[in-house]
């Protein structure tokens, strides 16, 4: 899987749920179940982001003012409009899902109270007793 390298529009959003950048976040993947079903999906939605932006250049050139529109070509305008309605439709189904994912998330100022409250009382847990069968002798 890919490490960070390209951006996508979440990102921000990501980091304030997991309260940790990006490329930290890929340090958990293996542990962290959540972290590891949005990163995968986050991938996913860099490449279509890439492929979506690539598709806007080569129209905003095709469409540029300067350009004679004896060269437009109708087919490859339609081609064009075709892919970036398909990765449009993709782009927000990938974001649908991560946003659905952060949703299910508790905040991170929230999980980390939660852990250190957890870890403060493991550590000051008292020891389990001992069961009478240790104790009493046998008859």
């Amino acid at each position: 899987m890919q490490t960070g390298k390209f951006t996508t529009s979440l990102d921000t959003q990501v980091e304030e749920v997991f309260g940790r950048p990006i490329t930290a976040l890929y340090q958990d993947i293996e542990t962290t179940p959540a972290v590891r079903r949005v990163l995968e999906i986050r991938a996913m939605l860099a490449v279509v982001e890439q492929h979506l932006d690539q598709i806007r250049d080569r129209l905003h050139t095709a469409t540029a003012p300067n350009r004679n529109c004896a060269e437009l070509a109708d087919e490859d305008l339609t081609v064009d409009a075709e892919w970036l309605a398909a990765a449009g439709r993709s782009r927000n189904r990938h974001a649908q899902a991560i946003t659905s994912l952060l949703r299910a998330e508790p905040p991170a100022s929230h999980s980390n109270q939660a852990r250190t409250a957890s870890e403060a009382t493991a550590r000051s847990a008292p020891s389990p007793p001992l069961r009478a069968s240790s104790v009493l002798p046998h008859r």
